[in-house]
């Protein structure tokens, strides 16, 4: 058994708490929609109001997230990890498999503990990670 607790942090999961956004007075839908293809962009724009975050989840999960370059190396760190999230339909994921989907969406190796993952991922205010519990 493994006593530096790194065996139970990679089994924490996470996901993007979408009430999050409401109760702190944010815009899931504005954070999200930069995630949108151009063809997804133009209907969103010609249909406002009509594209609920749930909706957005699974419209970028069903389309956007399959197109080259939606998990762009060139990003920075958390906007990966919240687009795995919308890639997976915002089912939560382990730091393990989060770490792992890292190193494949990355030009060079990704060298990221769990300790380090979690760090960032329990103190990110912009994105709404949370553990589930």
């Amino acid at each position: 058994m493994e006593t530096d607790g790194t065996s139970e942090l990679e089994d924490l999961t996470y996901f993007v708490d979408l009430d999050w956004f409401q109760e702190s007075d944010r815009s899931f839908v504005v954070i999200a929609q930069h995630c949108l293809c151009p063809d997804c962009k133009e209907r969103l724009a010609s249909e406002p109001g009509t594209m609920t975050p749930a909706a957005l989840v699974t419209n970028i999960r069903h389309c956007c997230s399959k197109l080259p370059g939606f998990i762009s190396p060139k990003l920075p760190l958390l906007e990966k990890v919240f687009r795995l999230f919308l890639s997976e339909g915002n089912e939560s994921l382990s730091l393990t498999k989060l770490t792992a989907q890292l190193s494949f969406n990355s030009d060079s190796p990704v060298s990221l503990s769990p300790q380090t993952l979690q760090h960032l991922l329990d103190n990110n205010q912009y994105y709404g990670f949370r553990r589930r519990l």
